[in-house]
């Protein structure tokens, strides 16, 4: 099992390997290119002279030290002007056409060259330059190795039962990155003559249509959310943790609706600094509650699909993870249904291989039970004719992460083999919670039996695994909301 979890390691490193090769190729090319033709720039004026002639054109370079006026042509019918950089800096450039005896008045075109001697054109807002649209091509590539390299690694996952919250984050990039793609590229063919300033006004425009995207499915989340609260309510009484659902709904309609309705409210854009700082958070507003959006869609999906996972018909041992029992020591249907499908999971086992695995019912006693969740099971797997010799118990456990690490000394203490196949056995709502902590108690290829429930119980589960995700994996988190206030902090300076 070691040697087969190497080879695939191997392969995906492999794989992962080339495509970062690819990706820092791409990079360097880009940067390589603008680099080698920066220091040229063609001009386009977007005037077409009706005699198709260059003769009446004036070219005054306000500042000859900046940039050097080269030559004044047309192409395709199009007035252009190409320079060469001198020195950096910033000069306007006045071309002015006669017709006649009359004179045109001038078009002003404001021009820099920077550190790297590359001819920025930022003309009634704009930034273009010589291989622009290289640099553009670029970026769709990394967007699109980006995306398929998250998809191979979120298909990994649920291939080999891999369920984490690394698996959660790398579907909800996944949404992220696909959305803003797709727009990107449907711009891209729709608008030819985009320049690399008109490329990051679509970037900042991007967050808003993502959640209109996402709006009809994330409303009908929190609806389907909110109901099965009530239900849940309903049927278990009502707890601060019940109606988890429900906040929820309301807290995340607010504040869609909220940032949504800001952001189509004209603004007075004479405000100056006021103004970037407006659509500087709005801009960031929308890409966090987008970027939280997918991210909670992901912990759906992948919740859902741990319970769909096929567990290999191998295992060794089957943890049963316990919860609370009746007054009478006996077993509720929730944890009746917890041994029910991990027995027969075990039964079908041993008709396929022959094989049979031990059982370890896990869970301590609580204060108001009479006995120990994991001698009830016992009790009740020996009722239904499994052998002692095939019972480990574990009965100190208080909680779910318990139940994995002291389940894993009782299997560490019956067997020092280290490729113990093992599998456990949990509510369908609660399969994904026991993938977490199964990894965080050292046994990773651990695999979960599901054992169906009602559906009300979801909901919580769904919740539960989004906020576990959001404190797990807090730091990446936090890297990537500073990341997007520092991009849009710095476009909202350059563009608006």
């Amino acid at each position: 099992m070691k040697e087969k979890a190497k080879k695939i390691k191997k392969k995906r490193d492999k794989r992962f390997l080339i495509l970062n090769i690819i990706i820092i190729a791409v990079i360097v090319f880009a940067f390589a290119y603008v680099w080698t033709v920066g220091d040229d720039y063609t001009l386009h004026t977007n005037f077409y002279p009706e005699d198709g002639t260059t003769k009446n054109v004036v070219v005054d370079v306000k500042d000859d030290d900046v940039v050097e006026f080269v030559n004044v042509r047309t192409e395709k019918g199009e007035l252009v002007a190409d320079f060469r950089s001198d020195n950096r800096g910033k000069t306007d450039v006045l071309i002015s056409y006669s017709i006649g005896d009359t004179k045109m008045e001038p078009m002003v075109f404001n021009l820099e060259v920077n550190e790297f001697d590359t001819i920025i054109d930022h003309t009634m807002g704009s930034v273009r330059f010589n291989g622009d649209k290289v640099v553009i091509i670029s970026i769709i590539v990394l967007l699109a190795l980006a995306e398929i390299m998250m998809l191979w690694m979120y298909i990994d996952y649920r291939k080999h039962g891999k369920f984490s919250y690394s698996m959660i984050a790398c579907g909800g990039l996944s949404i992220f990155n696909a959305i803003l793609l797709a727009y990107v590229i449907y711009y891209l063919i729709n608008w030819p003559t985009l320049s690399i300033g008109d490329f990051l006004m679509l970037v900042t425009g991007a967050g808003t249509i993502m959640l209109v995207i996402l709006f009809p499915l994330m409303l009908l989340l929190s609806i389907l959310l909110a109901i099965s609260n009530i239900w849940l309510m309903k049927h278990e009484g009502y707890r601060p943790v019940n109606a988890l659902g429900i906040f929820f709904a309301v807290i995340w309609a607010l504040g869609t609706l909220w940032t949504l309705g800001f952001y189509f409210i004209p603004y007075d854009s004479s405000g100056g600094d006021n103004y970037k700082i407006y659509n500087l958070i709005l801009m960031v507003l929308v890409y966090i509650i987008g970027y939280l959006e997918c991210m909670f869609i992901s912990t759906v999906m992948c919740s859902f699909l741990a319970t769909k996972y096929k567990v290999p018909m191998d295992r060794d041992f089957i943890i049963i993870l316990g919860c609370a029992i009746r007054g009478d020591g006996t077993l509720t249907p929730l944890l009746k249904d917890r041994v029910d499908s991990a027995v027969a999971f075990e039964k079908k086992q041993y008709r396929t291989n022959g094989k049979h695995a031990v059982f370890v019912p896990s869970g301590g006693q609580g204060a108001d039970e009479v006995i120990s969740e994991g001698e009830a099971m016992e009790n009740y797997l020996k009722s239904i004719g499994i052998p002692e010799e095939r019972i480990a118990r574990e009965d100190k456990s208080t909680s779910t992460l318990e139940n994995m690490k002291f389940s894993k000394e009782v299997i560490d203490g019956l067997s020092d083999s280290e490729d113990k196949k093992i599998a456990f056995a949990t509510s369908s709502y609660h399969v994904f919670r026991g993938y977490i902590m199964a990894k965080k108690s050292e046994m990773e290829d651990a695999k979960g039996i599901s054992a169906k429930t009602k559906s009300y119980f979801f909901p919580n589960a769904f919740l539960r695994e989004f906020v576990g995700l959001l404190v797990d994996k807090k730091w990446s988190h936090i890297v990537f909301v500073l990341a997007i206030v520092a991009f849009f902090g710095t476009l909202a300076y350059l563009i608006f």
